[in-house]
């Protein structure tokens, strides 16, 4: 059985020091739901071993309790290492403004994650990336990926704008950045938007979510391809293992190849214990790409 010591009064002011009272987090608050919960919890534990509730953290409950906002926006701070913070303000709601693009999901942290400890492959490439929401993927890469040019894209303008957003959160500089924002629907992308990008290489993460998609996601894919060196990094969230392999199936019939990447640790982000992911890299030319 696992004991937890007494918290005293000074244990309790280091906890809100370095969550609720965090800088960080005083800038850009996290919803009220989850701030309302992760009192409540501290709270319950102070009292379930023996502890009295400091002034400070009743006051910092009773506070939040009288906020008024909205429930489902908010911001969430991503701590990538001792110096980098990644600050994104979401929607906690699956389906917002009638798009699920304002929320970071899984497999999109899966995949900066990948980014990061392999840096190199994107150094100086010029990068697309499908479905961008509202950007924990492409914030990440320019931050430590020193890409040449990163195009963030998706179908909503409202998931754009947010990403516009963030990304002024996100970097000082941020008109100076080598990027550009596209709305593109991959049902009618066409070779005049595969020469207009022209990435070398591109990415996405959680796009196989839905079965009903797979086939616009290849086709976009298949056109944006367009240099034999060229190549594609799309990481999965496994939900439904019938949904993945329907995707490699379409990957095939359209004559790309993929290959499926090992797994790598996930010791940077904060993952639901119950995620699964698979990536692939996928290309053209097996020989010369990426």
């Amino acid at each position: 059985m696992e004991v937890f010591s007494p918290l005293t009064v000074e244990t309790q002011t280091g906890i809100l020091n370095v969550t609720i009272k965090n800088p960080t987090s005083k800038k850009f608050p996290p919803p009220l739901t989850f701030r309302k919960m992760f009192l409540k919890s501290l709270i319950n534990i102070v009292e379930k071993y023996g502890s009295e509730c400091s002034d400070d953290l009743v006051e910092e409950y009773s506070r939040i309790l009288s906020e008024q906002v909205d429930d489902n926006e908010g911001y969430f701070s991503y701590k990538i290492n001792e110096v980098d913070t990644i600050t994104l303000q979401e929607n906690t709601s699956f389906v917002a403004e009638s798009t699920t693009g304002l929320q970071t999901w899984e497999a999109s942290k899966y995949l900066s994650e990948w980014c990061i400890k392999n840096h190199f492959v994107l150094e100086n490439k010029s990068i697309l990336e499908l479905g961008s929401g509202i950007g924990l993927l492409g914030i990440t890469v320019l931050k430590f990926c020193s890409p040449s040019k990163y195009m963030f894209s998706d179908k909503s303008w409202a998931v754009l704008n947010k990403l516009a957003a963030n990304i002024k959160i996100n970097f000082e500089n941020a008109d100076n950045l080598p990027i550009e924002q596209h709305q593109l629907v991959w049902t009618t992308m066409n070779d005049e938007d595969a020469q207009r990008l022209l990435p070398d290489v591109i990415l996405g993460a959680d796009l196989v979510y839905d079965a009903d998609m797979i086939e616009s996601l290849v086709h976009a894919l298949k056109t944006t391809l367009l240099n034999s060196s060229s190549c594609a990094y799309i990481a999965n969230t496994i939900r439904n293992p019938e949904t993945n392999e329907k995707f490699l199936n379409h990957l095939g019939a359209a004559d790309l190849i993929y290959e499926e990447l090992k797994t790598h640790e996930k010791d940077i982000f904060v993952y639901n214990k119950s995620s699964s992911f698979k990536m692939y890299k996928i290309s053209k030319n097996k020989i010369n790409c990426c």
